[in-house]
């Protein structure tokens, strides 16, 4: 009896040293499974929420896909990217300047910026076609102050990128130049919308209402008007508004369809025709095109006037005018190209 007992004693502490190893090894795998939901389920969630705001392009169109943040007008959070390409997920800024901000005086690096602008000119090509001068594309600037770091002196925040003179009216007026080199009659509004809101004292957030009233004004003196481009840049840095094509840099390209008015649809297909063609004959180019709700800002963008009328954003506040200048000369290509054969 002794002898059993002195074997039932010595058999407890190994029990307990079983039972404690079992409980150490059971706590080790909890602590393995808490960390694998911690670190894999957000991931999982963060996929399903891109999936919901990426809607599939044609077979024929490249993707592409935009995160968005902070913007106040034009963009804003929960965008759609209608096609993704191979640029990846590109971040969005926009910035909405206060009325105090777009009139503070910011001297320039150069005194001659329209003559630096101007000397961009397209390369004289065949007269194939010609409108006869008829104008029948129609740009303006709903933004007009937006401007371009290079040019603006002791001048390095995007927000702070506004200048009276220096500003993508200059670019404006290359594309227009572009495409009537091909061409095509085209009208090129540079109107001072900041003053104009001044004059009216109204704020930024009513730019697009008096745009509108420019567009109905010029459609009233001109029916002839077929395409409506207001052409705005983006508040970006560099590295997501430029593109290296053939060894040149060029600024890249965005379009923007408001979905917020009942014929969006026109727009939006038109917005396609630019982007398939770019694709084709400048890969990359264009990061694609974002559709825009009236809960997302204005959603309409004065589209609803025309079926050919979209916002193009040409580059950002880091790109120089020969970037620029790249880019309107290839729009202008596709463009054209658009107008002289794309309806037969």
């Amino acid at each position: 009896m002794k002898q059993n007992k002195k074997a039932s004693v010595k058999k407890r502490p190994l029990l307990v040293l079983l039972l404690y190893i079992a409980l150490l090894l059971f706590f080790l795998w909890f602590l393995g499974f808490l960390w694998f939901m911690f670190f894999n389920e957000p991931n999982k969630n963060e996929n399903s929420e891109t999936l919901d705001k990426i809607t599939l392009p044609d077979k024929n169109l490249s993707e592409s896909s935009s995160n968005s943040k902070n913007h106040n007008d034009t963009y804003g959070e929960n965008t759609e990217i209608q096609i993704e390409n191979n640029l990846g997920a590109i971040e969005r800024d926009e910035y909405q300047p206060s009325m105090k901000s777009l009139f503070e005086k910011r001297e320039l690096k150069f005194e001659n910026i329209d003559a630096i602008f101007e000397n961009m000119k397209s390369p004289k090509r065949p007269e194939i076609h010609s409108t006869f001068g008829k104008d029948v594309v129609y740009i303006y600037h709903t933004h007009s102050r937006e401007s371009f770091l290079p040019y603006l002196k002791n001048t390095f925040k995007p927000e702070e990128a506004y200048h009276s003179k220096a500003n993508i009216t200059l670019v404006g007026k290359m594309l227009g130049s572009a495409l009537e080199s091909y061409g095509v009659g085209t009208k090129v509004d540079t109107s001072d919308i900041v003053q104009l809101l001044k004059a009216k004292n109204l704020d930024y957030g009513s730019s697009y209402d008096l745009s509108g009233e420019i567009v109905r004004a010029a459609q009233s003196e001109n029916r002839n008007l077929d395409y409506f481009i207001d052409v705005h840049r983006d508040s970006l840095r560099k590295e997501n508004t430029s593109i290296e094509i053939n060894g040149l840099k060029y600024a890249s390209l965005l379009f923007v369809v408001g979905t917020g008015h009942a014929n969006y649809e026109k727009n939006l297909a038109f917005a396609n025709e630019l982007q398939s063609m770019l694709d084709t004959i400048y890969p990359g180019l264009s990061k694609g095109i974002l559709q825009k709700s009236s809960s997302q800002g204005n959603g309409v963008y004065n589209q609803d006037l025309s079926p050919n009328s979209i916002i193009l954003e040409i580059g950002g506040v880091d790109n120089t005018v020969e970037e620029l200048h790249r880019s309107t000369e290839a729009f202008a290509e596709v463009l054209s190209e658009l107008y002289w054969h794309g309806k037969e």
